[in-house]
């Protein structure tokens, strides 16, 4: 009897610390090699799990829609700015991996962000060029590699990063381009956090570790021929990426 009340207690404990440690690591951000900015003068738009399974949520661990609407109509102007001067913009959409992580979402988030969810997609309000679409498991969008790529390939060394939660994937993906040595802004009309009070504190610790609150950082302008350019490059990259997942 008693071995068998040992055995179910330890098995507990091992599923508890499991969690925790599950936890962690999928909010802990990467590191990374540092970047060069004096070789990487141009900026780009990151827009952080801007999804339906998140935007469209009812009931617990919800937006309120009007802020929704708010934030959307914010990085739309945003958007629209950087289509006009050719700067990259990079959707990084949320999709857990894993069949506990994925079981733990079903019984505490409704299964959001679950690989047979109907909403990964980015919001269909989102208006403009979205250049390239990054698919990721952890909170810290770096933690794919191919967003290492992207803007190494553009030249970026300034990132402008919004979207939602500021407390969890937005903080994670802004730390660790600060890791990296990236020049970060971020606003709170480009922002939503569940916990508001949270949120302030998050900020205090991204400012004091460099980022810049009230985008400071901006698209950058060039004349029209460099942002010919660069649109043109962006527009092979698209088709480059379209004939990739055409064959896959």
């Amino acid at each position: 009897m008693w071995s068998v009340i040992t055995l179910i207690v330890i098995l507990l404990i091992g599923v508890i610390a499991y969690t925790i440690y599950g936890h962690r690591h999928h909010l802990t951000p990467s590191k990374g090699k540092k970047i060069n900015l004096s070789e990487r003068p141009n900026s780009a738009l990151l827009i952080v799990d801007l999804q339906e399974d998140f935007t469209n949520a009812t009931g617990k661990n919800a937006y309120a829609p009007d802020m929704v609407e708010k934030l959307i109509a914010a990085i739309n102007d945003l958007v629209q700015t950087a289509n006009a001067n050719g700067s990259p913009v990079i959707s990084i959409r949320q999709t857990f991996r894993g069949w506990y992580m994925n079981f733990l979402m079903k019984l505490l988030n409704k299964g959001r962000g679950n690989p047979k969810s109907k909403g990964l997609d980015l919001d269909a309000r989102v208006n403009g060029d979205i250049d390239h679409d990054i698919v990721k498991s952890r909170a810290d969008g770096f933690s794919e590699p191919e967003l290492d790529r992207v803007l190494d390939r553009q030249k970026v060394g300034k990132l402008i990063i919004v979207g939602l939660d500021g407390d969890y994937c937005v903080k994670a993906t802004m730390q660790a381009a600060l890791n990296r040595g990236y020049e970060v802004s971020f606003s709170d009309a480009t922002t939503l956090a569940l916990k508001p009070n949270s949120w302030k504190k998050t900020k205090s610790k991204l400012t004091a570790g460099g980022a810049s609150d009230g985008l400071g950082v901006s698209t950058p302008t060039a004349d029209n021929d460099e942002n010919s350019d660069r649109a043109d490059e962006r527009e092979r990259e698209r088709e480059t990426e379209n004939r990739s997942r055409d064959t896959a």
